[in-house]
């Protein structure tokens, strides 16, 4: 989801926040899961001869402020989303280089940015705006395991007086992640003030609809 409804100025890609879902490029998630099978890698284990091989534990979840080392695998996470989650979305024409230009000078400059990490893997974020949750993405392969509640509830103690979000109508899975989240339609447009020209409605949500989650709940 987007901005407040206004229109685009083609300079960054529009956002649909009601997606909660999205995926890492290729690069940044072959780098880390080869860097975890390296001999001197911190998460690389060791067995006596003869023994069974053993798992390394994963490293703990953790919702964090992003820093911008994390762009690359931010612009990953928001591409691969959407092309996965929302297919009825154009062909994607930016490059992920620049969609990694802007997040860096314009989500993480303007934005309250934090994401969700697995020691060094991402796994999502989330980008808030003033009072508008702009984005919120995470792989598709977490989907459903609690992450984008979590990191809705990071955004929803940052702005603890209320959040508005901007949904595709045909974003059914966002709508009720949302929904569930105790967000309300509060308003309708017919997509003339998006660059995808696709219906939204814009959620809202307040403290008296559904109390503030406390950190560290789903």
């Amino acid at each position: 989801m987007d901005r407040k409804a206004r229109p685009h100025t083609g300079t960054a890609p529009h956002r649909d926040s009601g997606t909660a879902t999205a995926a890492s490029s290729n690069t940044s998630t072959t780098a880390v899961n080869a860097s975890m099978n390296m001999p001197n890698s911190p998460y690389a284990t060791t067995a006596s001869p003869g023994a069974p091989p053993t798992a390394a534990p994963a490293p703990p979840l953790t919702i964090r402020l992003a820093i911008p080392t994390d762009t690359p695998a931010i612009a990953a996470i928001h591409l691969a989303s959407r092309q996965v989650t929302m297919p009825y979305l154009p062909p994607q024409r930016r490059t992920h280089d620049e969609v990694t230009r802007w997040v860096r000078e314009i989500v993480l400059p303007q934005c309250h940015t934090v994401v969700a990490a697995r020691g060094p893997e991402l796994l999502g974020y989330a980008a808030v705006r003033g009072e508008l949750l702009d984005q919120l993405y995470l792989r598709p392969d977490v989907r459903r395991t609690g992450i984008g509640s979590l990191l809705l509830a990071a955004a929803r103690r940052h702005r603890p007086d209320g959040l508005s979000l901007h949904v595709f109508q045909l974003n059914a899975d966002a709508r009720a992640f949302y929904a569930h989240h105790g967000f309300r339609v509060v308003a309708r447009d017919d997509g003339s003030g998006n660059m995808e020209n696709l219906p939204q409605l814009t959620l809202r949500w307040t403290p008296a609809s559904v109390p503030v989650p406390r950190r560290g709940t789903p």
